[in-house]
């Protein structure tokens, strides 16, 4: 990976449909070339995939929070984490150094929907959550 490859990823992580014609003109390189070195960092997994970015507040979404649950028992974790990590409001779910335990980012339509959530993933472990204010 040289300098050309990483100012790429920098484009791409900022719009990952910048269209290779537009990155090409930034880096010097023709729009084949571009396209070229990017399958080449998908090949190497450099490059794992592409994301969707979401106005969520369009989609009803007012409450978003960040949930940290210590966990009960360690050997629940790893069945904690699947079963949180499949719920529909859960963004993330990322285990944590220290004592077991999970954090998670999810959005929700209201508050009463939050409180559903976290009587659910109670079962696991306890819950800390803060709501977040501002992005």
């Amino acid at each position: 990976m040289d300098s050309i490859d990483t100012r790429i990823i920098q484009m791409l992580r900022r719009n990952s449909r910048e269209s290779f014609a537009t990155i090409g003109k930034s880096v010097d390189l023709s729009a084949p070339a571009v396209g070229k070195r990017v399958k080449q960092l998908e090949e190497k997994g450099i490059i794992l995939g592409y994301s969707l970015k979401l106005n969520h507040g369009k989609l009803g979404v007012s409450t978003k929070a960040i949930i940290e649950l210590r966990i009960h028992q360690s050997s629940t974790i790893r069945t904690a984490h699947n079963q949180i990590f499949n719920y529909e409001e859960v963004q993330r779910c990322d285990r944590l150094t220290g004592e077991d335990r999970l954090s998670i980012l999810a959005y929700f339509k209201n508050n009463a929907n939050l409180i559903t959530f976290i009587e659910r993933i109670s079962q696991y472990g306890v819950p800390k959550t803060s709501i977040i204010l501002e992005e």
